[in-house]
């Protein structure tokens, strides 16, 4: 299954979201979903953040890909860097979000395939 998120930006830090539903519930996570059928990677991520956030960002790059198996489901999480725009968060799919420094990050309990993304970061200067 291929899912997109995106490392948003915004001062001071960046965007994360605590998950409501089960099987990881309040597990930690980049926002973003499922690509669907007809779509690109980058409208994905845009989608995804209008539906789940009510946010329009800035889609600046392409970072990396992780692959993790989650209970038998192989996930390919494809990351972009990018700023936030404007919207006021107003939560669709999660419980909680939260803008963090880099340096606070790893802190919070992420979804194992977020950890990798996580580690990966510390080598950007895009972040803090």
């Amino acid at each position: 299954m291929i899912v997109v998120c995106g490392i948003v930006r915004k001062n001071p830090g960046i965007i994360i979201c605590q998950r409501k539903k089960k099987p990881y519930e309040s597990y930690w996570e980049f926002p973003g979903g499922k690509l669907e059928k007809g779509e690109t990677k980058r409208q994905c991520l845009n989608r995804e953040l209008a539906e789940e956030l009510d946010i329009r960002v800035s889609i600046d790059r392409f970072f990396t890909v992780v692959s993790y198996n989650y209970d038998g489901i192989n996930i390919h999480l494809f990351c972009y860097l990018c700023r936030y725009l404007c919207g006021t968060i107003r939560l669709t799919e999660h419980q909680s979000f939260a803008v963090v420094r880099y340096s606070e990050l790893l802190r919070f309990n992420l979804l194992a395939g977020n950890v990798k993304i996580a580690k990966k970061l510390k080598y950007l200067k895009f972040i803090d």
